[in-house]
């Protein structure tokens, strides 16, 4: 089967999923209790610039320094970033001039997202499973929903009470209260143009950078203060985590709790896992929004297919829909003397 051909609009709300491989649990929390950008195996103060430690960071600063770089390279609205044991959820949207960078975003934040737990847990190959599904939110609501669903995962899955200062990488603390997002980085790159070990008059240290980003508000909230939003946020949690609870209560179940959850072994993976269903076409609150979601892609489509069969036959100007992309094209070249 082939890929989903990828429809992209400007000021578009998307949620953004992506498991680990196997489902492992690659995410675990591993910080140090005093500082969760470092890991816990890491001296407190090696961050200091007085000295010459190289610090190690934690999963959480992996994936905070992660998507704030991506950020500085490919300007998104990123509205948030959660992530679970084993998978990951974000929300994403941009303006005309952005739309060409979410790709670039995605990219770059999953790669070194990968790269860093890997080195961090001494291991190789693929760090996620597949590839991310992506769903646009056709109306305010349904982000509204999605944005509270990713934040209330970890709850929903009994492994937290509240999100409220997870182990595990999340926003809803900026969201919630304003906390900053601020990560650390040794930027390697410029260590090893600048000289790197053969240039004694510099050391590691000096390449250690910070990135801050913030979330972008939903388009729903814009006319809000931050102090709104933050409300909003808080009180809209609280009912989800109070539900629940009750539920958990209900059915006699318990959750796992932040001292296991630095047990847990980042190469186990769940001993039931939930069955994949279909993957939507769209995030919507009303069936006649959905409705008319799918009108609109199945032309979509149909006008994606005639444009791509005529490019591939050589008309190399037709435009294609808006929002979508060229499909690559495949040359083949004679050698000489066959």
């Amino acid at each position: 089967m082939g890929n989903k051909i990828r429809w992209v609009k400007p000021d578009q709300v998307y949620e953004i999923s992506l498991r680990t491989v196997d489902r492992q649990f690659l995410f675990v929390p591993n910080h140090h209790p005093e500082n969760p950008l470092l890991a816990s195996s890491c001296p407190l103060n090696a961050l200091d610039s007085s000295n010459d430690l190289i610090p190690e960071p934690s999963i959480i600063n992996i994936i905070g320094a992660a998507v704030g770089r991506a950020l500085e390279a490919n300007p998104v609205r990123l509205h948030s970033f959660e992530v679970n044991v084993n998978h990951l959820h974000e929300e994403l949207s941009a303006d005309d001039d952005q739309v060409d960078n979410m790709v670039g975003f995605m990219r770059s934040a999953h790669s070194a997202i990968a790269r860093g737990v890997n080195k961090t847990w001494d291991r190789e190959g693929h760090v996620f499973g597949g590839k991310a599904r992506i769903h646009p939110c056709i109306d305010d609501k349904a982000a509204e929903q999605k944005l509270l669903y990713a934040i209330t995962n970890p709850v929903k899955d009994n492994l937290l009470e509240s999100p409220s200062k997870s182990p595990l990488f999340s926003t809803y603390e900026h969201q919630a209260r304003g906390k900053p997002l601020r990560f650390w980085y040794i930027d390697w790159d410029a260590y090893w143009k600048a000289g790197g070990k053969r240039k004694k008059s510099h050391r590691v240290k000096d390449y250690l950078k910070w990135v801050t980003w913030s979330c972008a508000p939903l388009p729903s909230q814009l006319n809000m203060t931050e102090s709104q939003r933050q409300t909003w946020m808080r009180k809209q949690v609280k009912a989800i985590v109070d539900e629940c609870r009750q539920t958990r209560r209900q059915e006699g179940k318990s959750v796992l709790g932040k001292r296991a959850l630095f047990d847990l072994d980042p190469r186990d993976r769940p001993k039931n896992p939930k069955s994949s269903g279909n993957a939507p076409l769209c995030h919507a609150s009303d069936k006649a929004i959905a409705k008319e979601y799918r009108k609109q892609w199945r032309e979509f489509v149909h006008q994606f297919i005639q444009a791509s069969a005529d490019y591939r036959r050589g008309d190399y100007y037709r435009e294609f829909p808006e929002g979508s992309y060229r499909p690559p094209l495949v040359k083949i070249y004679k050698a000489e003397g066959t």
